[in-house]
């Protein structure tokens, strides 16, 4: 029993598979993570496009009278279809700005409300936010199970 116990334990054969067979589940479980990543990556890759859709949109036919419902139209043609459960908004905000940053009130009458304090003219901007929940495949330590995802564009409209 003793030289059999002694045989076994000096015996290396297979030493080599167990500990190749060790790493490559630490590989594949890295791959796997990088690949879901990658594709998160790529996902908001895409709805940046797809914001960016908008803005083009938005620069050939302005809005009028506030009506936003054609731009978040082309919005959602260009953004990749919709995953389940991923809560996507789209949302498309008018905005009147001084060149020093400060906002200013974009509806006037008149005229008064074109130039700014300083006497120069206000611009007329235009945001365009896309945002979703990216579902992962599969739970990672310390992340809940999704990816807030959003991308935004601001266009000068005048």
């Amino acid at each position: 029993m003793k030289t059999l116990l002694k045989k076994l334990t000096g015996d290396r054969q297979g030493s080599v598979t167990v500990e190749t067979a060790m790493i490559m589940t630490l590989i594949c479980f890295m791959a796997i993570g990088v690949l879901d990543f990658g594709l998160a990556y790529a996902r908001n890759l895409q709805l940046a496009n797809a914001a960016r859709a908008g803005m083009q949109y938005a620069l050939v036919r302005k809005p009028v009278d506030g009506d936003f419902s054609a731009i978040i139209s082309a919005v959602n043609t260009a953004a990749p279809t919709e995953q389940e459960g991923s809560g996507r908004q789209v949302s498309a905000i008018l905005f009147c700005a001084c060149p020093d940053g400060s906002t200013i009130n974009c509806t006037g009458t008149g005229g008064e409300d074109l130039t700014c304090d300083d006497g120069s003219l206000r611009g007329a901007y235009l945001e365009i936010k896309i945002a979703e929940t990216y579902n992962l495949m599969f739970p990672y330590p310390g992340l809940s199970d999704g990816l807030n995802l959003s991308e935004r564009t601001v266009v000068r409209l005048n």
